[in-house]
């Protein structure tokens, strides 16, 4: 009797083991796939940012009113991002903004380098034409690379220059012409913090700027101040990052003073 119970036994651990299997399978696969779409959307960073004034490099591109700045990106490999980022204001001719990019960050992040694709729609909505890349298109294409010299000071240098695009060189009679300005813009940036806020110190200039991307000034200084950065906890789950940034363009001779709020 023991022996043919042992021997039932056997055959019904192989039975069940058989017939189990492809259940086993299939949740196994689920929760692979389950995995893979909870691991995709947590690489994806999506926001936006109300800004009092859309001040970039010094130079007010956002008129006299707030500008909404909307962002979406999606980190794809160790080290890859991809995103889009956009501004606009609020004003009743809103300048607009959207931009592309793609950047790469090497494993001891002490090196990034980025591709934008600066693209300056008609305000109008009617004459965009997004893939149209000729020289008189609103496109600007510019490479931009960071690097941070020191592991224990956070301390950077910034290197970004327009390689195509609406950056043209002007004529004596101020008209474009087809030659490319290569204007390019040189950012050294100190970071550091004091109690709960986030400070940094920057200075950049501009060199090469034939075409007047950057202003008037060929080479300049645009670009000097400090911006600070803080969370105000709301509730116990939920705190509101706000920023403030003093700006000096020497070169024009405007200062700003711009408040923001992350979402």
């Amino acid at each position: 009797m023991k022996t043919k119970i042992r021997k039932l036994s056997v055959k019904k651990i192989l039975f069940l083991c058989i017939f189990s299997t492809p259940f086993l399978l299939n949740a196994q696969n689920d929760s692979i796939s389950k995995s893979k779409i909870k691991s995709f959307f947590s690489s994806i960073d999506l926001g936006a940012d109300l800004k009092s004034r859309y001040i970039w490099r010094g130079i007010n591109l956002g008129g006299h009113t707030p500008s909404i700045q909307p962002f979406i990106e999606y980190n794809f490999a160790k080290g890859w991002t991809i995103g889009v980022w956009g501004a606009y204001s609020f004003s009743e001719q809103p300048n607009q903004e959207v931009d592309t990019y793609i950047s790469y960050t090497i494993p001891n992040e002490r090196l990034n380098f980025i591709f934008t694709n600066y693209f300056f729609p008609d305000y109008s909505l009617r004459n965009n034409h997004y893939f149209d890349f000729s020289n008189d298109s609103g496109h600007v294409l510019e490479f931009m690379g960071t690097y941070f010299p020191f592991k224990k000071m956070p301390l950077s240098f910034s290197v970004a220059t327009n390689f195509y695009g609406a950056d043209k060189q002007i004529d004596t009679e101020g008209n474009p012409t087809d030659k490319q300005s290569f204007s390019t813009y040189i950012e050294t940036k100190y970071t550091t913090s004091l109690a709960t806020v986030s400070l940094d110190f920057f200075v950049a200039g501009v060199i090469n700027n034939k075409g007047k991307y950057y202003g008037d000034d060929e080479n300049s200084f645009i670009n000097i101040g400090m911006a600070a950065s803080k969370e105000i906890q709301i509730t116990e789950r939920f705190a509101l990052p706000v920023d403030t940034s003093l700006l000096f363009n020497p070169s024009q001779g405007n200062i700003y003073l711009v408040f923001g709020i992350s979402l």
